[in-house]
């Protein structure tokens, strides 16, 4: 099995302070506009390097007046309004889990009812999938998870999106085919993650085939009734839908990233046609792989 590297901070050689401080100084040149399937990146968009990329580079999820960024082994608070900090948690990963199930990852969370839904995992075994459950007000854990069927969740869990129309929360293996029956989404109740005892097993309400297997999803959201997936395709850095009732899967347009990028977590807040819709973070490369970037696309 091919293992991804989601945390590129963590993987590569330490990178010395003052080349940080040097970097950060440094103008960075914009990519060229993406268009395509009636989609456009917006020329604004925000790079971060150091503890705030640290802070914030696996996963994005938003309420509508904050986003809740996620990192490794981080959430933070920032306002939608000027992107300022509210709060700032490195070591999210709750003692007992990295205790009992060796769990050190977080991966692209997603927020409701006034909690941060962070998906956990302890790579690189990849045998303890989990959701654990944070305060958004302060992002205090709550003290409460639930454990995801390993069978159906090999490679651990980098993403968890929820569809609260349906009342329901997906995730979906990292590596899928159909030889493997891997090529899936799962669905389980979001009551029941919400209301489970600590520690307790997640029962699945369905899992749905996909049209195609659609592996290396860094991150996925629910809007317009579909799932948005943000997908770290070697040499199709892109972005699909899914239709979580009947697994259709659709390639929706090219994210504007250099070929060695790994492309992360995304959200969906509508800003008009000034602020975009969808809104997605990426790593660069080579020399630039210090810097996370926050890129804002505007639909038809």
């Amino acid at each position: 099995m091919i293992h991804r590297l989601r945390t590129p901070w963590r993987r590569r050689p330490a990178v010395a302070g003052a080349l940080l401080a040097l970097a950060a100084l440094a103008p960075m040149a914009a990519p060229d506009a993406a268009d395509a399937a009636g989609w456009t990146r917006l020329p604004s968009y925000q790079t971060w390097t150091a503890l705030t990329a640290l802070a914030r580079g696996q996963g994005v999820s938003t309420d509508g007046t904050y986003y809740y960024f996620s990192g490794t082994n981080s959430l933070d608070k920032v306002t939608i309004s000027g992107l300022n900090d509210v709060k700032t948690t490195f070591g999210a990963i709750p003692a007992a889990l990295a205790a009992t199930y060796g769990s050190n990852h977080i991966g692209d969370n997603d927020s409701y009812g006034g909690y941060v839904v962070a998906p956990i995992e302890d790579g690189s075994n990849y045998q303890h999938p989990l959701l654990a459950l944070f305060n958004a007000s302060d992002l205090s854990y709550t003290g409460r998870y639930v454990q995801l069927p390993l069978n159906l969740m090999p490679g651990g869990v980098p993403w968890v999106a929820v569809d609260a129309a349906a009342g329901l929360v997906y995730t979906a293996p990292w590596n899928q085919d159909a030889a493997s029956g891997s090529d899936h989404l799962v669905a389980y109740s979001l009551h029941d993650l919400l209301t489970l005892p600590a520690g307790a097993a997640l029962p699945v309400v369905r899992t749905v085939k996909l049209s195609q297997p659609l592996s290396r999803i860094q991150g996925a959201k629910m809007w317009r009734g579909q799932l948005w997936a943000s997908a770290d395709l070697s040499g199709n850095k892109s972005v699909w839908t899914v239709d979580p009732a009947t697994g259709a899967t659709a390639w929706q347009f090219a994210q504007d990233v250099q070929p060695n990028d790994e492309v992360e977590g995304l959200v969906a807040l509508d800003q008009g046609a000034g602020g975009g819709q969808l809104h997605i973070l990426n790593v660069g490369s080579g020399w630039k792989s210090i810097f996370l970037y926050f890129q804002h696309y505007a639909g038809s």
